[in-house]
């Protein structure tokens, strides 16, 4: 009964440990596994013809896709194993109308009026006969006695006072219209000097706590970890084949210059597969793109292990959280 025992849990634990080791396998396959991306883009002095296509793959082509964009249109799609998801052909619904009929309805005409013959008896200009009937109607009516117009006794009206001529009026108005600007004005005046005020000394006090911030050697200690730790992510992040030529140019011959400053400082990381020509009398922009390589996810663990295990970070990233303006 024992040995029945002892083999059930044998194999219970062989079952466990390959299931472990499948597990294990699994992981390192997707954390090993390289992302290959391959991008292109081209552009000639036009933003009608910028046009670009990213592909990528993973994981032995399980998961792939790619994103592109021509004529001013982005178009994507991805497959993950036997799933298709994407945009494909942009074939947009046309809502279709209803056709005209080609033959047109028989409208009934509308009825005309026409003016009538009769007219009223009270339009009709009135004959002999009624205007007898009307003067035999009369008789016998006796007139209305006209009311006597009662003598009103004259009163005498008060004597106007003398009134002011419209030049003094409109003088008056306009001195009166002057005080009212400058009073508000004044007010703005004032109101705009102690909001200054408020914000000069809000703003030394912010001044203050974001110098005492980053001046302790705690926070100094872990933005320089964070800096390292990134410069390293970059690295990996560098791809493996890339051609660039560039050649721009602003209407404002200082623009020129800005940018190509800016470049400068990334310079020494992309010159040895990049060129540029920099144009400081036309506009112009034009050039090509191209990068090939792999990422892996293994790279962001590093980076992400490498900051919460240092106490600095962790303690600068708990002070942050509570650190209010």
């Amino acid at each position: 009964m024992l040995h029945i025992v002892l083999l059930i849990l044998k194999i219970i634990g062989a079952l466990l440990l390959g299931l472990i080791i499948l597990l294990l396998i699994l992981a390192a396959a997707v954390i090993l596994a390289p992302l290959s991306y391959r991008g292109e883009l081209s552009a000639d002095n036009s933003a009608e013809s910028i046009k670009g296509m990213l592909r990528f793959h993973w994981l032995f082509y399980l998961l792939e896709g790619y994103v592109s964009y021509s004529d001013g249109k982005f178009k994507w799609q991805i497959r993950a194993g036997w799933k298709k998801f994407g945009s494909g052909e942009n074939s947009a619904s046309v809502s279709t109308f209803p056709q005209e009929r080609s033959e047109t309805r028989k409208s009934t005409p509308k009825p005309v009026l026409q003016p009538d013959n009769q007219t009223d008896s009270a339009v009709q200009p009135a004959g002999p006969e009624q205007k007898m009937s009307e003067e035999n109607s009369g008789i016998g009516h006796i007139p209305e006695k006209p009311a006597q117009n009662n003598r009103t006794e004259k009163r005498e009206l008060p004597k106007p006072e003398r009134q002011s001529s419209p030049a003094e009026e409109n003088f008056s108005l306009k001195i009166s219209r002057i005080r009212e600007r400058f009073e508000k004005f004044k007010e703005k005046i004032k109101y705009t000097f102690r909001k200054l005020c408020d914000k000069i000394k809000a703003l030394k006090k912010k001044k203050e706590r974001i110098v005492s911030f980053l001046e302790n050697t705690t926070h100094k200690n872990a933005f320089s970890r964070l800096i390292k730790e990134l410069r390293r992510f970059l690295h990996f992040l560098r791809p493996s084949k890339a051609s660039v030529d560039l050649e721009f140019g602003f209407s404002d011959p200082a623009y020129t210059g800005y940018t190509l400053a800016w470049i400068s400082l990334i310079y020494p990381t992309i010159g040895e597969f990049t060129k540029l020509k920099p144009d400081f009398e036309h506009r112009v922009f034009r050039g090509s793109i191209f990068l090939k390589g792999k990422f892996r996810i293994l790279y962001a663990l590093i980076f992400a292990w490498n900051m919460l295990w240092d106490k600095n970070v962790r303690i600068t990233y708990r002070h942050i959280r509570k650190f209010r303006l």
